[in-house]
C-alpha cells in the first residue's frame, strides 16, 4: 500500500498504518490511498490497481477545490468527507461512504477543514484495513459539479457583488464581522 499526502493529517494517517506494509514508491505498491494529496493521478496508473480518496468534502456536489468555501458561499447547513474511489475523473470515482458533519453560524473554511481533518483520521482508520481486504461496496455518484481552483480565486474578487447590489436609494453589499455589517463600497 502507498499512502499518498500533502498534509500532516495524512502523516499522521501514514503513522496510524505502519503496522500494514506501506511503501515508499508508489509505483511498487498495490493499493494507492490518497488523503489529502494534492496531485492527479494518471489515468494509466488507475487502471494498474484498486486507488481511493479522501476528500474534503461531498459527493458529487463538491467535486474539486475549495469545497468548504463553496458550501459556505452556497448556504448549506452540512459539510462532510467522502471516501471514493478513483477513477480518471477528478472527484468522480464510487463513493464507499460519505460522513456529514453540521456547518455553525461561525464557521469558516479554515474551521470546517480542521473539522474535516479530524474525520478523516477517524475515517482512515475505520476503513484502512477494509480496503486492503476488499471488504467494501462502492456506489457510482450521480451528476454533481467540479469547483476548480480557478472558480475560488475568481470567487474572491468581490467588485461583482459589490456592482449587483449598487443600486441609488437601496442597501448597498456589506459583510458581517462581529455582528457589525462593514459595506463593500467604504
Amino acid at each position: 500500500m502507498f499512502i499518498a499526502t500533502s498534509r500532516q493529517i495524512g502523516h499522521k494517517c501514514i503513522d496510524f498504518a505502519r503496522n500494514l506494509y506501506i511503501l515508499q514508491d508508489m509505483e511498487d505498491c498495490d493499493i494507492f490511498v490518497s488523503v489529502l494529496y494534492d496531485k492527479i493521478i494518471p489515468e494509466e496508473y488507475i487502471k494498474t490497481r484498486p486507488c481511493f480518496n479522501f476528500h474534503p468534502g461531498i459527493l458529487p456536489w463538491y467535486r474539486g477545490s475549495g469545497a468548504y468555501s463553496w458550501a459556505i458561499m452556497n448556504g448549506e447547513m452540512e459539510t462532510g468527507v467522502t471516501l471514493h474511489k478513483i477513477d480518471k475523473d477528478i472527484d468522480h470515482g464510487d463513493v464507499i461512504e460519505i460522513r456529514r458533519f453540521p456547518i455553525l453560524p461561525d464557521d469558516t473554511a479554515e474551521t470546517l477543514f480542521h473539522k474535516a481533518e479530524d474525520l478523516i483520521f477517524i475515517m482512515f482508520k475505520a476503513w484502512i484495513h477494509r480496503l486492503v481486504e476488499g471488504h467494501y461496496k462502492a456506489y457510482p455518484q450521480a451528476d454533481g459539479r467540479i469547483y476548480y481552483r480557478k472558480d475560488l480565486e475568481k470567487a474572491k474578487d468581490l467588485t461583482r457583488f459589490k456592482r449587483a447590489f449598487t443600486f441609488e436609494g437601496k442597501e448597498s453589499a456589506y459583510y458581517r464581522s462581529d455582528d457589525k455589517m462593514i459595506y463593500l463600497d467604504q
